[in-house]
Parts: C-alpha cells; structure tokens; sequence
C-alpha cells in the first residue's frame, strides 16, 4: 500500500489504441511540450474520455511508475515513421500491474483536464474528480509544519482586511498556489511544487523568514 503522501499523477487517456499499450505492454506517453515540470511520480492514473463510451468521465485504472525514461515518438511507436510528430519527444513511463478502484472517480460533467497533481491518500479516498485538488488539504500541511517550527501562522482569503500581529506569516490560497506574506515579503508557492517538493519550499520559507 503506498504512504499517503505518495505523488500520484492523473493523465488524460483518450484512444484506445494508447489503452491497448497500456494493457498488453505496461507503457504510457507524455508528451514533452506538454508535460508536468515534474516526472517523478509514484502512482499514474488515468482520465478516460468520451472515447470510452460508457466507462468515459471518470477515473478507474491506476497503476505503480516502475521507470521514467525518453524517447522520439518513432522510436515508441515504430509502425507509425510517417506520422507528422514521429520525431518528437516524449516521457515514457514504465508501470507495473494494472489496478482498479473499488469505486471510479467520477466527473460531474465531461471536462478537458490535461493534469492532475494529487497524492495517494486524496487519490484513494476522492469520489468525484473535484476531490483530487489538494489546495485545502496542502494549506493545513504547511500551516501544521510552519507552527511546529515554531512561526506563528494566520490564514485567510485574499483582500482580507485584517492586520495580523507582526512577524506573522499568512497563508493565502490561491488558483494552484499558495501565497506566503511575512512582512513586506511575498512567496508564491505552486501546488505542484508543494507536493513533489515540500522541503525545497520550507527552505524558500525559512529564507524568506532570515530576511525580516
């Protein structure tokens, strides 16, 4: 069973072709113009789309990234030399034995999702895909983690009008970030960042904090 904080990355599966590979070859693309700046994963998921008829809209297969490597897409899909990307790079992640959820991730409605970033415990207990955002669930994490260091931490909404007491750090949650104020002092954290690399950004905080 992986930890909880395990990454999880939701990809979008949109062919059954892609699918096939998926099954009888245990391999998965990424484009790398359009890829997460983070490829390290543990778990990879799937979206399936309209594609799939009646199993579209939701998330149901999942599966352990075993290895991450590159290639041009002519190399990953020989059989296909003329096709007008064949040259192009992309990520091919290595997985392991396909799982699925006791229960699929359902979207209300049919929407256009490139990426999700989220982590296994949010992953194994979400219903609906709404449930993967991590911003609620990332913006306690770092508040229980800054009081333990011993700084004193507000949050509220942006444009609140209230004054906290000096010295304070202030947690605003944003679209995909988390903005940070001590002092004068701003530090915007990207979500992504915070869940692939959340001792980097203590460290982009501790720094911040030397500086008032």
């Amino acid at each position: 069973m992986p930890e909880a904080n395990t990454p999880v990355l939701v990809a979008v599966l949109n062919n059954q072709a892609d699918w096939q590979r998926i099954q009888e070859q245990h391999w998965y693309r990424v484009p790398l113009a359009h890829a997460p700046r983070r490829m390290t994963a543990g778990i990879l998921a799937w979206y399936q789309t309209k594609a799939f008829g009646a199993e579209g809209g939701q998330i149901r297969w999942y599966a352990e990234i075993n290895h991450v490597s590159q290639a041009t897409r002519s190399q990953l899909i020989p059989e296909q030399p003329a096709h007008p990307r064949a040259q192009e790079r992309y990520w091919r992640l290595q997985i392991g034995q396909l799982q699925s959820l006791p229960q699929p991730i359902l979207a209300q409605r049919f929407r256009r999702i490139t990426f999700i970033s989220t982590n296994w415990q949010q992953f194994i207990h979400a219903k609906q895909i709404n449930d993967l955002w991590l911003g609620d669930s990332l913006i306690e994490q770092l508040s229980q983690q800054l009081i333990s260091e011993g700084m004193n931490v507000a949050r509220r909404r942006l444009h609140d009008g209230n004054t906290p007491p000096q010295g304070t750090c202030i947690l605003i949650p944003l679209l995909n970030q988390i903005e940070l104020q001590i002092g004068g002092q701003v530090l915007r954290l990207e979500h992504e960042d915070l869940i692939w690399d959340f001792a980097g950004c203590l460290a982009q905080i501790r720094a911040l904090q030397r500086r008032n």
